[in-house]
């Protein structure tokens, strides 16, 4: 049976072994290490490949697709074993079209795929991001226009030191927030804020008269690419999300291509706020459940 460990900052370093420019946001070790709670995911050693293990409340336990350059054959077969000894069929989420492709290979009509709207990947070219052009964008440009014209603001590179601060805005934002999803995204959030030094993250914020009004928190993932893992904001300020992502893709990630800004989740304003902005291209991701 697998053993499967608790993903902690010491874990840090075993994920870089095998995460390495990779564009889907699961297989990121902030992302795991921010939502992973107790041990809502855990991960194992297998094979010569790195696996999650997914359990959100009374759910099945579902596993990601295996990483790594060991034997994958043995690495697929040995998770689905582990599955079924918890007595669920295997099932293995997040795929990306390419693992979908490898999965097929390894083994032929073995399973089913079943495409994962709700956590596929929303992809922004940066140079969009920064100059808000095009008819599509234009409402968008308006209301950073009216951001920039109407409040005296600078944008600052966030420490530590500058964390209380952002809890303080995280929390002005989550009473303020409709989003469902909000309170189950704070321990998260903290997680993140709570190690900033010790994490691959950069973090940005807009000051308004001195006070924190926006903050945004990424880092590289791929050569081309960066992975935004979070973004709030003070919305009484008009234009303020606007401002946000444009000052922080102009002062930190000009130099990259795409700017990845995670799933939905199924959050109807969620997906209709990221659609908004234009998404260059869908990062499909699938599910993949053994139909033997």
């Amino acid at each position: 049976m697998l053993e499967q460990k608790r993903i902690t900052l010491e874990s840090k370093s075993v994920f870089e072994t095998y995460f390495n420019n990779m564009n889907n946001s699961t297989y990121n070790f902030t992302n795991m290490f921010m939502w992973s709670g107790e041990t809502s995911i855990t991960y194992a050693e297998t094979f010569g490949c790195l696996v999650l293990f997914f359990q959100f409340g009374k759910n099945p336990p579902m596993a990601s697709y295996p990483i790594g350059l060991g034997d994958k054959k043995s690495a697929i077969l040995s998770v689905c074993e582990h599955l079924r000894e918890q007595g669920v069929r295997p099932v293995f989420r997040n795929l990306s079209d390419w693992m979908k492709d490898e999965l097929s290979e390894l083994f032929p009509d073995s399973f089913e795929f079943i495409y994962d709207r709700d956590n596929s990947d929303y992809i922004y070219e940066t140079k969009q991001m920064i100059d808000l052009s095009g008819k599509k964008l234009h409402g968008k440009k308006n209301h950073f226009n009216y951001f920039c014209n109407t409040y005296p603001h600078e944008y600052v590179r966030l420490t530590a030191s500058d964390m209380p601060a952002c809890k303080e805005l995280f929390e002005r934002w989550m009473n303020n927030s409709d989003d469902s999803s909000a309170e189950n995204a704070k321990a998260a959030t903290l997680r993140v804020m709570d190690n900033l030094e010790n994490l691959n993250v950069t973090a940005g914020g807009i000051l308004v008269n001195g006070t924190l009004v926006a903050a945004s928190f990424a880092e590289p993932v791929s050569e081309d690419t960066v992975l935004v893992h979070l973004e709030f904001a003070d919305q009484s300020f008009r234009g303020v999300y606007p401002a946000m992502s444009q000052r922080f893709c102009q002062n930190e990630w000009s130099s990259y291509q795409y700017l990845n800004r995670e799933e939905d989740m199924g959050l109807s304003g969620l997906r209709q706020a990221k659609l908004a902005y234009r998404p260059v291209y869908i990062l499909d991701k699938y599910a993949a459940v053994w139909n033997k």
